[in-house]
């Protein structure tokens, strides 16, 4: 019965051209409107680090020793600038966090801004950012080794200047992928390069927001030690505030030692791990006698990736603004589609009428035009990929930091199509019906 009523729903596909093309073409609009933005969210809400970010979590405590203000940021909120706190620390408590050893793994970062110049000087990238971080970063957050080898905790305490650089900087700046064993120049220090990796941007950026929680190129291309980054006269270029004996200014670099500069970020595999490490940050900021003089109470956080992008709102309102747009433009090419298919179905009352005095069961008859609703919004589907793309590349266009994301990959292709065929069912479901009801005595009498 399935393969009968799938060749009648092809055949009636066929008997009205001109309103078939009517109900392809609305539904490609409202499915290509609405698998646009849904792609868009799709890639701003994926996962950064799938199989990874499970176990990965901002380790925090607040140390500085000023008293608490909002004085700044409420000012910029009333002239419409969101403000964030990025949880970084001061450079003593990373030291000290470090050395305690009480995560699998653990990784300082910090984004440095510097010029990116050759050994030989004859090449350079102008102010670049570099991230400033420690030996298990590569390892924790799977970065991929292409050539020499990351540096070493020993390293990270020797404060030796060693580099490990991108494919593409290297490209750049020696003319050649596999560069371990040169050096590049950042300020007046020579950092020696020890491994080169495939690019690595994972979207969202999020072990170091405040460089943008988006990027459309492949984020940072240069990693070195911060304690050989700090030794060669780098600074972090973003903080969340810096004790009131520290007198900060545009003009002034951004000194750990006295501004929370720097994010520690944690692998814990177990929940029994994650309860420990909370523990021992809530201990140890409560050790800090000297913020008691500052009115501020001991404050300790970790927070894991998807509670950290959502805590600071990483996924714009204007996506999901514009899918509750798009999704309603949809809905009403659904009801548009609807109207169609019942005029369609009604000018074969008779047909139906004669099936049914002829022995043909209702749902045989509700079968056939289900069929036939779901076939017309598969093309529909399909006319609706190009239109997609189209938008996408449209979006591709705009200045937005999220804007060169927007690319529809197998997932989104797939959803598609099973959206294009939820439609069509759903819309065939109410003409379906009333097709499943003509009586037929009245139709032969009328015939």
């Amino acid at each position: 019965m399935l393969r009968y009523s799938f060749e009648l729903a092809v055949h009636g596909l066929r008997r009205f051209p001109k309103s078939t093309v009517l109900v392809v073409l609305t539904a490609a609009l409202g499915l290509a409107a609405c698998m646009t933005t849904l792609t868009l969210l799709h890639v701003l809400s994926a996962d950064p680090l799938p199989g990874r970010s499970q176990n990965l979590y901002l380790a925090w405590v607040d140390t500085v020793l000023a008293k608490p203000s909002n004085a700044g940021a409420d000012a910029m909120a009333l002239n419409g600038i969101k403000t964030h706190n990025y949880h970084d620390i001061k450079l003593a408590d990373a030291q000290a966090l470090l050395s305690a050893h009480r995560a699998v793994r653990q990784a300082v970062v910090a984004d440095m801004i510097a010029d990116e110049v050759s050994d030989d000087g004859r090449h350079a990238q102008s102010q670049q950012v570099i991230l400033a971080t420690t030996s298990d970063f590569i390892p924790m957050f799977g970065v991929a080794l292409r050539y020499g080898r990351d540096w070493t905790g020993a390293e990270d305490i020797a404060r030796t200047p060693v580099a490990v650089i991108d494919t593409d900087l290297a490209q750049k700046l020696f003319g050649t992928p596999d560069v371990v064993g040169r050096s590049v120049r950042l300020e007046h220090t020579l950092f020696r390069v020890v491994g080169v990796i495939q690019p690595y941007a994972p979207q969202p950026h999020f072990y170091a927001l405040s460089g943008g929680a988006y990027s459309s190129d492949d984020g940072e291309k240069l990693y070195v030690p911060y304690t050989a980054a700090l030794d060669a006269g780098l600074a972090p270029f973003a903080s969340d505030g810096c004790d009131a004996s520290f007198k900060w200014d545009i003009n002034t670099d951004i000194d750990p030692a006295h501004c929370a500069a720097l994010g520690l970020w944690v692998q814990l595999d177990t929940p029994q791990q994650v309860s420990a490490y909370r523990t021992y940050l809530q201990n140890y900021v409560e050790q800090q006698k000297e913020l008691g003089g500052f009115g501020k109470p001991p404050r300790a956080q970790l927070t894991g990736v998807a509670d950290w992008l959502q805590q600071n709102d990483v996924v714009p309102d204007s996506a999901r603004l514009n899918v509750w747009l798009a999704g309603s433009f949809l809905l009403l090419c659904m009801v548009n589609v609807a109207g169609l298919l019942s005029a369609r179905f009604l000018r074969r009352s008779g047909d139906v009428g004669i099936r049914r005095a002829l022995g043909a069961p209702r749902r045989a008859v509700f079968l056939q035009h289900v069929l036939e609703s779901g076939l017309a919004c598969l093309v529909g589907g399909a006319l609706a990929l190009p239109l997609t793309l189209l938008g996408l590349w449209i979006l591709r266009q705009q200045s937005n930091d999220f804007s060169g994301l927007a690319h529809l990959d197998p997932t989104m292709f797939g959803a598609l199509f099973a959206l294009a065929l939820a439609v069509g069912v759903l819309v065939g479901l109410l003409p379906a019906w009333r097709m499943s009801r003509v009586e037929p005595g009245l139709q032969v009498k009328g015939e």
